[in-house]
Parts: structure tokens; sequence; C-alpha cells
């Protein structure tokens, strides 16, 4: 049996832990997932999450680094990335921009756990 995991990241900069938890857990899992039989692993910028790319912090683009380093697909809302202008924020950081209701839909078709933050 194998296991999927999305991790949404729907918090903003005001709740800063809460964002770097999720981001950090999303790398956790993706270096045990042979161990633990994951074989899909993503990280979706929801809401409060989207607008994480419109101030980026040294820190946050360090995560960021590690988690394309680790091969870990991060997305954003495709209407809110668009609402918000951070098409180029998210194409500089190779983040993926898909429409939260396929998104969603996806993960509830094709089982996937869903952890938010």
């Amino acid at each position: 049996m194998s296991g999927k995991i999305a991790i949404i990241i729907a918090s903003d900069w005001d709740q800063k832990l809460k964002v770097t938890s999720g981001l950090h857990l999303a790398k956790r899992i993706y270096d045990a997932r042979q161990e633990n039989g994951i074989d899909a692993l993503e990280v979706f910028l929801y809401a409060g999450g989207s607008k994480l790319l419109q101030s980026l912090p040294e820190g946050f683009v360090n995560i960021l680094e590690e988690l394309k380093q680790g091969n870990i697909l991060v997305k954003v809302c495709t209407t809110e990335a668009r609402a918000w202008n951070l098409e180029e924020s998210a194409k500089k950081y190779d983040i993926v921009l898909e429409f939260a209701r396929d998104a969603f839909s996806r993960y509830a078709r094709d089982g996937f756990t869903v952890l938010t933050f």
C-alpha cells in the first residue's frame, strides 16, 4: 500500500510558526518517505498561504529551496496568484499554479491525506 499526503498552507505570516511547521514537516515526510511508504507528497499554498509569496523573507526562500532540492512539488492557487499578481514570484521559485478546486478534488479522488497549517 502506498500513501499520498497533501500539506495545505492556508496561514499567512501572522501565523509564522504554523507556516514554517507545515513546510518543515513536508521536508521531514519526504526524507522518510521510503520507510513510511509515501509515494506522493505535495505542498499547496492557499488563501493566506498564497499571500506568502507577496513578501519572501530569506528563511522562507531557504525552505522553498530545500523543498525544491528534495523534489517536493509546491503549488499555489491559480486564481489567487493571478488576483494578487503573484505569478512572477511563483515562477521565480518554481511553484506550480493549479486551481484549488482541481487540486482539492484530485486529493479527494486519489485518496490523499490532507494536513492543513
